[in-house]
C-alpha cells in the first residue's frame, strides 16, 4: 500500500514504521545485552547491609515493588533461596550429603526473611544475602 504525496514520487505508507520498529528492536537488543546481565549480577552481590538498607527505608505496603531498589531486594530474597535449593540439588545429584534439607514448603514469610537479615550481627553484614541464607539454612534446615 502506498501514498501518494502530491508531486513527490509514491512512498510506502509503513516505511516509516518499519524504521521505527527496527531501531526499537535494536535499542532492546542492546538493553537485553548488556543492562540485564548487569542487574542480575548487582542482585547477586547485594550484601546483607545494602538489603537492611532497603528493608528500612521501604514502605510496609503493596506499592513497595513498584520502587526499583524494593523490587531489587525482593528479587536477591528469592533469588538467594533459589540458590540454596539449587546447591542442594547439585549435592544430591553428585551423590554428596547435601550441607541442608530445605523442606518443599518453607513457611518462611518476606517479613521472616527481614527480621533474619536484620540479626546477623554489623561485622558480618558485608557478606552478600546468598552467603547468609546459606548459613541460615545450615541452621535451620539440617539434613538428618
Amino acid at each position: 500500500m502506498t501514498v501518494s504525496k502530491g508531486r513527490w514520487s509514491r512512498v510506502p505508507l509503513f516505511s516509516h514504521v518499519w524504521l521505527r520498529a527496527s531501531w526499537l528492536s535494536a535499542g532492546l537488543a542492546v538493553f537485553l545485552t548488556v543492562v540485564v546481565p548487569a542487574v542480575a549480577s548487582a542482585q547477586a552481590g547485594m550484601t546483607v547491609r545494602e538489603f537492611n538498607q532497603i528493608a528500612a527505608s521501604a514502605p510496609r505496603n503493596a506499592t513497595a515493588l513498584l520502587r526499583p531498589s524494593v523490587r531489587r531486594a525482593w528479587d536477591t530474597m528469592n533469588g538467594s533461596i533459589e540458590a540454596a535449593r539449587e546447591e542442594e540439588a547439585r549435592a544430591r545429584s553428585g551423590g554428596r550429603t547435601p550441607p541442608f534439607c530445605i523442606p518443599g514448603r518453607t513457611g518462611i514469610s518476606p517479613d521472616d526473611f527481614i527480621t533474619r537479615m536484620r540479626a546477623v550481627p554489623a561485622a558480618q553484614q558485608g557478606q552478600t544475602v546468598n552467603q547468609a541464607v546459606r548459613v541460615w539454612m545450615i541452621q535451620e534446615f539440617p539434613c538428618r
